[in-house]
């Protein structure tokens, strides 16, 4: 294998080096991961038990609630991260384990969350001296008005906050290599102000990471990392992306080594949506940054995120303005006679300094005017020839090698042009000279390899030394700034071109305008069809609540799976799923077979209802209606598109109907209609058989190949019609709850049942306030509430008053005194849908 293949080999297994699974923690702190549905104790470091006492073996596997004491576990379930609460991570505080007290973090890693545990001794709880040390750090950053005034003030500012030996502003360029903006040091470690650092140094999958956390420290680059262990049934690859204890590659830790570094402490940068760099902080000593000095430094990354974009977008507004400034003056020439007197030398010669370019070519036709320097007079026609065949704009900062043709047209001297056409017979262009760029890297920027065959890999640099490399066929590299003025130019200049432009875009609003109202116009129509339809085919005002809502509700699942897949795609499955849950439940009696297809959003809500009506028909009056009725709908790929075969069986016999109500009609004209498709319905005697054919036009291309895929759980799905939901949103309702985030969920899940009308409260005091103000129907009551108070004072008061009642607890049964409500249900956190709607079935509610 030749030397460049080995290299490329060795970068692309740097480049998918597991950095998100290392498999391991740093070795000061312990992880206990637990799954947010089951409470399983899925994975733990394996120092768990030295920190906290619990054997990792024991917990494995293991439930929450047996692994943990009593005011723990509560604690911890009260911090759990589903993903519909869009928090990646969250500080817990102190934790006890024993005699031993920890501090503690909760992040989440998909459908889990990984709890983190560090010593007390390298933690101090967030103070009122941080809040101070962070408003004063806001306060220095006011009023600067440069980036150089903003990286120096942060260098010094973080030094002394932090204490670590070297802090230095890193950015990237556009093509991911690295320069020292700003330094910091003691005289302990050594400079790197002003040197560049190659694009491979920091992998695009550290960089994706980077996109995602606010920050990431390394303890110690010499400690052994600890083992994360998973237990039997588990995937040993988890991701610990959001975790602060995340294991480090032995590959960065040996370029931390050579580059003096014993600990770092590195904040992300995110302008603009991308990656612009980071602030690096080195210690010639192990260092764990306090929780104060975290919570500080990840307020304060933003303020200088804002603060810098501040910045970049003034100085780019500057430029523009200058722009302006000159493009009015040469609009004001343009009202000359003459072609002549078009242009003034003097503004084209503004306009070249403000592009930083070294020439300016403009022409317009048939004219030609030159500002600096620009190709010779034999070079010069190839120029023209050259912009005068463009339709789009062009610019490159190394012609040679990119653009080989583009270097002809302008002559070996040049290695940067930028060109906006402006029609057949007009463009400008500006041209950089070919210069030897001098560029100090830190350390030569080649790559060596240590291994060889499979075990090749980066070897870091051993030395960080000044290399001075000289770069030739290149030029500075034209900024987006500069691809700003330059478009901003022509749309100044020819009033003609900035009059379509408005024209354009009045037309688009228009469009958007017209779109939105007829989306509008057409939902609005929808629900007053569901309304006048369900009205006619029911007998009773209860009947037509609770038809409606499950209609209308169909149409919103859909809309829902819509907005909720990036592809623009919704899948049949899914929809079925969701429709069909409510009568499925634990029976399995409904199945669905073979692949999983993608279908167009605009089309999903129509077909989710056309699926309704037939699970419904089947509940009410086919297979579902009675115990051992089967359902199967088959997916049959077909020439042009899909067949849906539906299929009854085991239940009542079946006749035609005698007469035609909407859902009838809804079957028969929405899927020709609306979808394109067919559909046909035999009425047999041994069940209901159906045909529906969709065509090819709605979808999307995505094919899931999922034969048996899992259905949602209970929670999820879309509720059954059943008429104890329209006397439950009569319901008053009390929840007592002292957690913000735990009470949200609840929240949801009692609407998820029907209950609407809930007052909530937060201590035993707003509670009873809120019964003697309106005596509830029913209540909800945390057990364990904070500051030592307990729900059971409540509990007595609902009591006498004859209120039924449940109790939800993190501790178990026994935080509930059995002679005093031994009838009162007890239900476990997090609230689960179906535990709460079998027990209000049991409460006649």
């Amino acid at each position: 294998m030749h030397q460049q293949d080995i290299i490329e080999a060795a970068l692309e297994k740097c480049a998918t080096e597991p950095v998100r699974i290392p498999g391991s923690v740093q070795p000061h702190g312990a992880i206990v991961v637990v799954d947010n549905e089951s409470l399983k104790v899925t994975h733990a470091s394996e120092n768990l038990s030295s920190l906290t006492g619990i054997d990792v073996q024991a917990a494995l596997g293991r439930d929450l609630y047996d692994v943990f004491p009593k005011g723990t576990r509560h604690d911890l379930v009260n911090n759990l991260l589903p993903a519909f609460l869009n928090q990646k991570t969250r500080m817990i505080e102190k934790l006890t384990f024993g005699d031993q007290v920890l501090f503690a973090g909760a992040a989440a890693a998909g459908p889990a969350t990984v709890f983190e545990f560090e010593p007390l001794s390298v933690q101090r709880n967030m103070s009122n001296s941080a809040i101070s040390q962070l408003a004063f750090l806001t306060a220095q950053l006011q009023g600067l008005q440069t980036q150089e005034q903003l990286f120096d003030k942060t260098v010094r500012l973080l030094q002394v906050l932090t204490g670590y030996k070297r802090v230095m502003v890193y950015a990237f360029d556009e093509e991911g290599n690295g320069q020292i903006k700003a330094e910091a040091t003691s005289g302990e470690l050594e400079p790197f102000l002003g040197l560049h650092f190659p694009s491979w140094d920091i992998p695009a999958q550290a960089r994706e990471i980077m996109m995602q956390i606010p920050f990431r420290y390394i303890a110690n680059i010499d400690a052994t990392p600890c083992p994360v262990i998973a237990a039997d049934g588990y995937d040993t690859a988890l991701d610990l992306t959001n975790a602060h204890l995340r294991g480090v590659s032995p590959v960065h830790m040996r370029y931390l080594k050579n580059m003096g570094t014993q600990s770092s402490f590195t904040l992300n940068v995110v302008v603009g949506g991308r990656l612009w760099g980071m602030i690096a902080l080195h210690h010639t000593k192990a260092n764990v940054p306090d929780q104060s000095a975290r919570e500080v430094c990840r307020n304060f990354v933003r303020l200088f995120e804002l603060s810098l974009d501040s910045i970049i977008q003034r100085e780019r507004i500057e430029r523009l303005h200058e722009a302006g400034r000159v493009t009015s003056e040469l609009k004001s020439q343009a009202s000359a006679d003459t072609k002549a007197s078009f242009f003034n030398q003097t503004i084209l010669d503004r306009l070249r300094e403000t592009m930083q370019a070294d020439g300016a070519v403009l022409a317009k036709d048939g004219v030609t005017m030159c500002s600096g320097t620009t190709p010779a007079q034999d070079d010069l026609p190839g120029l023209i020839t050259f912009g005068l065949g463009l339709k789009d704009p062009f610019y490159s900062h190394k012609l040679a090698t990119d653009h080989p043709e583009a270097a002809e047209s302008v002559g070996p001297n040049f290695a940067g042009l930028h060109i906006t056409p402006m029609g057949e017979r007009c463009f400008i262009a500006f041209l950089r000279r070919d210069r030897e760029q001098v560029t100090e890297w830190a350390g030569a920027p080649e790559k060596t390899i240590v291994g060889s065959g499979a075990d090749a890999r980066l070897n870091p640099r051993g030395s960080f030394a000044t290399y001075k490399q000289k770069v030739k066929g290149s030029c500075a590299p034209w900024s987006p700034e500069e691809h700003q003025i330059a478009s901003d130019v022509w749309a100044i200049l020819v009033a003609s071109e900035r009059q379509a432009l408005i024209q354009q875009t009045t037309r688009q609003q228009k469009l958007i305008i017209d779109e939105l109202n007829h989306r509008v116009r057409n939902i609005l129509t929808l629900i007053r069809s569901l309304s006048r339809q369900s009205r006619s085919s029911t007998d009773s005002i209860d009947e037509y609540v609770e038809t409606l809502e499950a209609r209308i509700e169909a149409v919103a699942n859909a809309h829902s799976l819509a907005v909720q897949k990036p592809d623009a795609f919704v899948s049949l499955r899914a929809i079925f799923d969701i429709e069909s849950a409510p009568f499925n439940m634990d029976e399995q009696r409904i199945s669905l077979i073979g692949s999983d297809f993608g279908i167009r959003p605009d089309v999903a809500p129509v077909f989710a209802l056309v699926v309704h009506e037939l699970m419904t028909n089947a509940a009410k009056y086919g297979a579902l209606s009675q115990p051992g009725g089967t359902l199967v709908v088959d997916f049959v790929e077909t020439d042009g598109g899909l067949t849906l075969n539906w299929r009854e069986r085991d239940g009542p016999p079946v006749a035609q109907p005698t007469k035609e109500g909407f859902g009838s009609t809804l079957l028969a004209k929405a899927v020709p209609n609306e979808i394109g498709g067919k559909i046909a319905i035999d009425f047999e005697p041994t069940g209901v058989e159906a045909s529906i054919f969709l065509p090819q036009a709605v979808f999307t291309g995505a094919r899931f190949i999922s034969v048996a895929a899992p259905r949602p759980p209970a929670a999820t799905t879309a509720r059954a019609p059943s008429q104890a939901y329209g006397s439950r949103s009569a319901l008053r309702s009390l929840l007592l709850e002292d957690s913000f985030v735990v009470s949200m969920d609840t929240l949801r899940v009692m609407n998820e049942v029907g209950i609407e009308q809930i007052q909530t409260a937060m201590t035993v005091d707003e509670a009873l306030s809120s019964i003697d103000a309106r005596t509830p129907d029913f209540a909800v009551l945390d057990v364990n509430l904070s500051a030592g108070q307990t729900s059971l004072p409540v509990a007595r008061y609902l009591m006498e008053r004859g209120v039924k009642f449940v109790f939800v607890t993190g501790y178990g049964s026994d935080a509930v005194p059995n002679d005093l409500f031994a009838d009162v249900p007890i239900l476990q956190k997090p609230l689960q849908r179906a535990v709460l709607e079998a027990t209000l079935k049991e409460m006649n509610l």
